[in-house]
């Protein structure tokens, strides 16, 4: 069963285009992980500094690789004192059959 990820960063007005390009550098670094099914950025047309991910992993497996890249690391410390609040990651199954 694969593993859905809605995650929303929220950037500090000084900071936005620091954040989203560290967020668009994830991109295809994700996108090449094994077990990466879709990694997507959105930006809010309703509140600039607002992005949220759309992620999919084969299984929790492919996810915890992902937590645990250099990439990833690398995001975390550079959004280090740049966001507004904690990132609001939220789960999802899907409710069809696959």
């Amino acid at each position: 069963m694969t593993t859905t990820i809605f995650a929303t960063v929220e950037a500090k007005s000084e900071a936005i285009q620091h954040v989203e390009a560290a967020l668009r550098g994830m991109i295809q670094p994700t996108r090449n992980e094994p077990g990466c099914v879709r990694y997507e950025l959105f930006a809010s047309e309703e509140a600039p500094g607002t992005f949220h991910l759309l992620e999919t992993y084969a299984d929790d497996d492919a996810l915890n690789r992902h937590h645990q890249s250099p990439h990833f690391a690398e995001l975390l410390a550079s959004l280090a004192n740049k966001l507004a609040r904690d990132i609001q990651i939220s789960r999802f199954v899907s409710i069809l059959a696959e």
